[in-house]
């Protein structure tokens, strides 16, 4: 599916893309209509261009399904245009190559439907492993995975990590050229602390 974009009055009366889109995704069964399945929205977090949601699909006879929704999202209250909503949904059996999911809603889910759904979720968990960890401090050395090559040509794997003003920033540890490493919480790396101040007896 593409993207449907909409304007303030299209949302009414939802004033964010969370509201809008928990109502979205929140209808009962309709027999009238041949409609057997309702849905409902459990728990739902909108983070880093995405709206995520344990959904539960439920059968007249009372049988249920939670999975994952996913809408990416644009939101842009001043737009010129007037479309300041846009969204395009999706669910985890669909293989969405968005991981910022919350823990709180992968905890909701019933088992995965197909192996998308299993894959996307493990990347979920992965990422929340990363995301979770201490942010380097001054005086860390942090240690990357892999090289990373810079607009100058130069790679390192190895920072020291150093207080400017009340920012953090790094290093080159052969060069000492600072340097600004995009998405750093969510890559994979190493922290060596300083060493430990001697003892004073």
């Amino acid at each position: 599916m593409g993207w449907l974009s909409m304007t303030a009055s299209g949302m009414a009366p939802h004033a964010t893309p969370k509201a809008y889109l928990d109502a979205q995704f929140t209808f009962p069964p309709d027999l009238d209509k041949g409609r057997t399945t309702g849905l409902r929205v459990l728990k739902s977090s909108v983070r880093s261009g995405a709206w995520y949601a344990a959904c539960q699909s439920y059968e007249s006879d009372g049988t249920s399904l939670v999975f994952a929704a996913i809408c990416l999202i644009r939101w842009n209250p001043k737009a010129r245009d007037g479309y300041i909503f846009a969204y395009k949904d999706m669910e985890e059996s669909m293989g969405p190559y968005r991981y910022d999911c919350p823990a709180s809603i992968l905890d909701l889910l019933d088992s995965p439907r197909n192996e998308h759904a299993a894959h996307w979720r493990e990347h979920c968990r992965q990422r929340l492993a990363l995301t979770s960890r201490r942010k380097p401090r001054p005086g860390d050395t942090l240690v990357l995975a892999e090289a990373l090559t810079f607009t100058d040509g130069h790679s390192e794997r190895t920072f020291r990590v150093v207080a400017s003003g009340n920012k953090t920033r790094l290093c080159r540890m052969t060069d000492g050229v600072g340097v600004r490493i995009t998405n750093l919480m969510s890559r994979a790396w190493t922290i060596v602390p300083p060493p430990a101040a001697p003892h004073v007896s």
